[in-house]
């Protein structure tokens, strides 16, 4: 079996008011919570399911980030976030079950590619992930968690049912939307890094097909979502857009 198997497992949206971009979600009918704060960093989520999610992120004081875990991966997305002209959508990463062995098969193939490992102790869990450094800012990294994400979904699922909170009860992320100055070459470009199949300028990631399509500026712009409790229209929120399909 290759040691991509790639899924999509979350999203990156960089926002300058967290609390403000969380209202808005929840707003739309995705559900927000709190998440992670560290020196200088802050971040937050609309959990998808049990395995992915969108990350609301934000940075307020670069000088802090560099004391924290999350130092090194946020050095490395630094230009990528300067870049942005506003809030927006940065990147997003793809779980597979050997971040290491896939960084090392880059690497023989030429690419520049960069590994980072975060872990915390207190609760017994850590996840690597790879960076690739000649790859377009938006297209993805790959992660690796441990305990491996299948069993932390099942550690959520049991919380979850402790809590009698019922799961897939709200919108499901269909899609990741890019525009692209070339989208059928950009999507073949995609399609071998994460080894998916690719349909025309359609990545097939499962957990979040990724559709490209012609437009300016490039890089990642929206979400497409479906199901119970999705916005019925074409929604715009802290720089991103939300397509709902039937």
């Amino acid at each position: 079996m290759s040691e991509y198997v790639a899924a999509f497992d979350h999203l990156i949206h960089w926002v300058d008011d967290i609390d403000a971009a969380m209202a808005s979600y929840d707003a739309l009918g995705l559900p927000t919570h709190a998440s992670l704060t560290m020196p200088g960093f802050r971040n937050a989520g609309w959990t998808v399911d049990d395995e992915r999610y969108v990350e609301l992120a934000t940075v307020d004081d670069w000088d802090a980030v560099a004391s924290s875990k999350y130092a090194q991966a946020l050095e490395i997305l630094r230009p990528a976030v300067q870049a942005l002209p506003g809030p927006g959508l940065l990147t997003f990463a793809v779980d597979v079950p050997d971040a290491r062995a896939v960084a090392a098969r880059l690497r023989a193939a030429g690419r520049e590619v960069d590994e980072v490992e975060v872990r915390f102790e207190e609760r017994n869990v850590g996840f690597v992930e790879v960076f690739v450094r000649d790859a377009p800012a938006h297209f993805p990294f790959f992660i690796t968690y441990d305990p491996p994400r299948a069993e932390l979904a099942r550690m959520r699922a049991e919380y979850r049912a402790a809590q009698g909170v019922t799961a897939g009860s709200g919108p499901d992320l269909s899609a990741l939307l890019v525009r692209s100055a070339d989208p059928e070459s950009e999507a073949r470009l995609l399609g071998a890094l994460v080894d998916c199949p690719v349909d025309g300028a359609t990545v097939a990631l499962p957990g979040a097909e990724v559709r490209f399509e012609q437009g300016a500026p490039t890089g990642l712009y929206g979400i497409a979502v479906r199901g119970p409790g999705s916005p019925d229209r074409v929604s715009e929120v802290a720089g991103m857009t939300v397509v709902t399909e039937s």
